[in-house]
């Protein structure tokens, strides 16, 4: 079979478009594995890294004794809160944090964590502020001579009530709990007498604000 000149033209340009379509399919893989890599490899990357979350948690206001009015919980505050009833300022401002509690009535109280260095650390914190709480009551009474001072020893926690001449009649309940190297105070205070202390119900609520040191 004769080929003329023009037949030849026709397959040389053919063929190149062959190899160009061809190189450009190989080149359109490479570059779609290439970027299919990439994805992979950025799938596979590990996400940023988060802030630790505290080790332990507060009470929150549906944890507290039952209260005439609903409860209110600040928010959690570094430092130990400053001076507290019974403990005073035993509890180390480093390595503290505090939240206190209002009603709107005539009811508060307060939660104080502290992270100690070690076991024993937070074992002897425990001890000193047991020891404060036990023997709260005396110091009141020396503080304020004509103070009537009443307590009831409640096991881990201790019930005071205090009333001050020409002033009202309150009533705190105050215990301490510790787990590990975690330490906590935990005070609930209002205008009354002693009997009208929750007692079981601060006992629940030192047992769970234990519970979530853990």
């Amino acid at each position: 079979m004769r080929l003329t000149t023009r037949s030849l033209r026709a397959a040389a340009t053919a063929a190149v478009a062959g190899a160009a379509a061809l190189t450009m399919t190989a080149i359109g893989a490479a570059q779609a594995d290439d970027a299919g890599v990439r994805v992979a490899r950025q799938a596979g990357e590990a996400p940023p890294a988060q802030p630790d979350a505290a080790p332990y948690a507060l009470l929150e206001a549906g944890d507290l004794p039952p209260a005439p009015t609903p409860w209110t919980a600040g928010p959690v505050t570094d430092g130990s809160g400053g001076e507290r009833f019974c403990v005073g300022t035993r509890v180390p401002d480093t390595g503290s944090v505090h939240r206190d509690f209002f009603t709107e009535l005539d009811t508060s109280a307060d939660q104080t964590v502290h992270e100690a260095a070690t076991v024993r650390d937070a074992r002897r914190l425990t001890a000193e502020l047991r020891d404060a709480v036990e023997h709260c009551a005396e110091r009141l009474a020396e503080q304020y001579p004509g103070a009537t001072v009443r307590e009831r020893d409640h096991g881990r926690f201790h019930a005071i009530q205090t009333e001050m001449p020409g002033s009202s009649r309150d009533v705190n309940l105050v215990g301490v709990a510790r787990s590990g190297r975690f330490v906590t105070v935990v005070q609930w205070g209002q205008m009354g007498p002693m009997e009208s202390a929750p007692v079981g119900d601060f006992r629940d609520t030192l047992r769970t604000a234990a519970h979530k040191l853990r």
